[in-house]
């Protein structure tokens, strides 16, 4: 599934990232979390993201996964755990092998 990285923003006393001075990173925008969404047909951004909130009032994060094997959120930021616990989830099942299948059992026997 292609996900679009979106960053729920936080008042500047909640700040949780600092910059390198123990400063907010952003204080006009400071970071509380990232979020994965589910892509759109055009890669746009869904209305809501895994864990069920909605996008409307969250930024798109400059962030783009390039690597597969990399993280799906920036890290400097704190991923929201319930988005990147759907995120592994959403991965497709495998499919059994075809001598498990119950067809096969029964023309085993």
């Amino acid at each position: 599934m292609d996900i679009v990285v979106v960053l729920e923003l936080d008042m500047p006393s909640n700040v949780r990232v600092l910059g390198p001075g123990r400063t907010p990173a952003d204080p006009q925008h400071p970071v509380r979390r990232a979020h994965a969404v589910p892509a759109g047909d055009s890669g746009t951004c869904g209305p809501l993201t895994l864990c069920g909130l909605d996008t409307g009032e969250m930024t798109l994060a400059p962030h783009r996964i390039a690597d597969p094997d990399q993280t799906w959120w920036p890290p400097h930021w704190h991923a929201c755990s319930f988005c990147h616990a759907a995120r592994q989830t959403t991965a497709p099942p495998a499919r059994p092998a075809v001598a498990n299948l119950p067809e096969a059992v029964a023309a085993a026997n």
